[in-house]
């Protein structure tokens, strides 16, 4: 285990914290404040992303292999009922009231699919020997890194959805005035008096964005856009939108049926969806393919190029938010009274319980169930990392805005990210190897 944390491995996980204390020690010196980050992601998702992923997809994908991934939603729906069970034990056994074990599943289920694992993940493809899959020949670290991002790119988008609905309406909903004042006398209740809705200044003070957003959920999820997130959350906002503003227009409903199928599409689709999309086009085309990959022409050597270089700056910037994302704000409330109690199921659920289970299965997957897509050792790698995980930090935005748990939030993502990431990360690494190496015995 030492050795194998003095090299690849441990190169790869220190290269991704060391960029995440960048951006940590810029918003502390006030270099990065939330505003900045903000626009930083949008420019991120809407731009450098959907670069990244056309020039890591359209060079290397295949439509074989993007029909490989449909037992990827399977894994998706046994993860989240695994730590979904481990966050109604943990929240239990830990005397939690309702509001505050919604925190915790929400912890639990909604893990980080995007800055950590993807940064990892490429740093894992170019880095770590033994990743090549059998089934490709003359695999290259540029294909086990565009395998890598089909896979949490289609993980990523059911969490956005489960996410933006479950969590932000259920998990982690506003609490009205009333329910705080119906608990105050339940004493293991009383923690929630700290998160009872509470503006952020005066009622003259707010402004009319202000009030628009605290009164007419669910938000527009590109204002508060996780600075780590792959893709955009515009397509969740987008459906909301159109059912509010559709409810008094029947006449919307009436138009044909092939209209009604592409405004839907159009709503679901954003920035990396599009790349992606494009991405199969040119992959699937072979004239396309050979234009932009192989002719060694103008098409390759300025379009294709320049693709790629705007590309190779979307990872640095995840990162580099991530860390600013983890810095200390004085502007949120105090913790609760159970404020430990809830840090630690949080972690628990998380990052500990769910791989205790799920590690077992999915190696006895890759060596008795017959898809070839479980003998890819970066499928098992991204499984593994996406498995521990810490929660996702798109999640501190949803708090803020219902202003629910925002100090406990903080408290997840400090000792998640900054001590936990790690050492649990050079473990999972080395554990998916080892079991690889098991499997194909």
């Amino acid at each position: 285990m030492l050795a194998t944390f003095k090299g690849f491995q441990g190169r790869a996980v220190t290269e991704v914290v060391i960029i995440c204390l960048a951006g940590f020690w810029a918003a502390k010196t006030g270099l990065l404040n939330n505003e900045a980050t903000k626009i930083i992601s949008r420019l991120n998702v809407d731009l450098f992303t959907p670069a990244l992923i056309f020039s890591k997809l359209a060079s290397s994908l295949s439509f074989q292999k993007v029909l490989e991934v449909i037992v990827i939603p399977i894994f998706y729906a046994l993860i989240t009922g695994i730590s979904y069970v481990a966050a109604l034990w943990v929240s239990s056994l830990l005397g939690l009231s309702e509001p505050e074990a919604n925190f915790v599943t929400a912890m639990a289920v909604f893990g980080n699919s995007n800055s950590l694992p993807v940064s990892l993940t490429l740093a894992l493809a170019y880095t770590l020997p033994g990743l090549e899959w059998d089934e490709i020949e003359n695999d290259t670290p540029d294909q086990i890194a565009s395998r890598g991002l089909i896979y949490l790119l289609i993980f990523q988008q059911l969490g956005q959805v489960l996410r933006w609905s479950w969590g932000y309406n259920t998990l982690l909903k506003r609490r009205s005035p009333s329910v705080g004042i119906a608990l105050d006398d339940d004493p293991e209740s009383q923690s929630l008096e700290t998160h009872r809705p509470s503006s952020y200044g005066s009622a003259d003070e707010q402004s009319d964005e202000e009030r628009r957003l605290l009164s007419h959920p669910p938000p527009n999820p590109d204002r508060w856009s996780e600075g780590s997130s792959i893709t955009s959350h515009e397509s969740v906002s987008k459906s909301a939108n159109i059912d509010i503003e559709t409810e008094n227009q029947p006449a919307e409903d009436e138009r044909p049926l092939p209209l009604r199928i592409w405004s839907k599409f159009l709503s679901a689709m954003n920035p990396p969806l599009w790349s992606m999309l494009i991405a199969i086009i040119v992959a699937s085309v072979p004239k396309l393919r050979y234009e932009f990959y192989e002719k060694q022409g103008f098409i390759q050597n300025t379009l294709a190029l320049a693709i790629k270089q705007l590309g190779s700056v979307s990872i640095p910037l995840i990162l580099v938010v991530l860390g600013a994302n983890l810095a200390p704000s004085q502007d949120i409330p105090p913790a609760s009274p159970h404020y430990s109690k809830i840090v630690f199921g949080s972690l628990v659920s998380r990052m500990v319980l769910p791989s205790i289970v799920l590690l077992p299965v999915i190696t006895l997957c890759a060596k008795y169930v017959g898809l070839s897509i479980l003998d890819d050792p970066i499928f098992l790698v991204t499984s593994f990392l996406l498995i521990t995980s810490p929660p996702a930090i798109q999640l501190s935005q949803i708090c803020q805005l219902n202003e629910v748990f925002q100090k406990e939030m903080v408290g997840v993502l400090f000792y998640g990210y900054a001590v936990l990431t790690l050492p649990v990360t050079i473990v999972i690494v080395v554990s998916a190897l080892e079991c690889l190496k098991w499997a194909k015995m």
